[in-house]
């Protein structure tokens, strides 16, 4: 499985966090940079003025930043990857960790949500059990760390390149229409106390 890890290039303390956590897995990763959407003209962003005045500057930043990471598992011709967000932990006690849950994946996925639910979205729900994985609808909100798959990497590239909505909350709306899943036991989690460009 390759790791694909979003960090704005100019946080190193986000970033030597994130490092720190992912390094030791000897594992196969790259570090997408984050997008400071606030040094953008607003001419140059993929949104419309409608979204400017709705969303935070850091949510439209972080959208484009996901969108680069999921170029990267299209041009690669990944499979699925997993995307983290340089400010993840690992949750305590998992049924797994990142290193062993190639194993223990559906057969078929379009996303797998990995972070906690912290009961910000109202509307999941828990659709049928498959053993440590459930089939969800609506995501938790949040995408601290996910897996994607091609298939849907690539549909959002082409259906959803212009920013209309926070990533999570597009995730979210996808899961309607594909296949999407959450660990019955969550492997990571946010690490407080790291400033964030969407919540400061």
């Amino acid at each position: 499985m390759h790791r694909f890890m979003i960090s704005l290039p100019d946080d190193p303390h986000r970033r030597q966090s994130g490092l720190s956590k992912i390094q030791p897995l000897n594992l196969p990763y790259e570090v997408v940079d984050g997008v400071e959407a606030a040094k953008w003209r607003t001419d140059q962003l993929p949104v419309s003025a409608k979204t400017l005045q709705e969303m935070r500057v850091g949510e439209i930043g972080c959208y484009l930043a996901h969108l680069r990471a999921l170029r990267r598992v299209v041009d690669y011709r990944l499979p699925w990857a997993c995307i983290l967000e340089d400010d993840f932990c690992f949750e305590p006690d998992p049924d797994f960790g990142l290193v062993e849950i190639s194993d223990a994946l559906p057969r078929e996925f379009d996303y797998i949500h990995l972070q906690r639910n912290i009961g910000q979205n109202g509307k999941f729900r828990i659709v049928e059990k498959h053993g440590p994985f459930h089939r969800v609808c609506e995501t938790p909100l949040g995408t601290v760390g996910y897996l994607i798959s091609n298939r849907l990497a690539n549909y959002i590239l082409k259906t959803h390149a212009r920013c209309e909505t926070p990533i999570d909350h597009l995730y979210a709306k996808l899961s309607h229409q594909g296949l999407f899943y959450a660990p019955a036991k969550p492997l990571v989690g946010v690490q407080l106390g790291l400033d964030s460009a969407i919540n400061p």
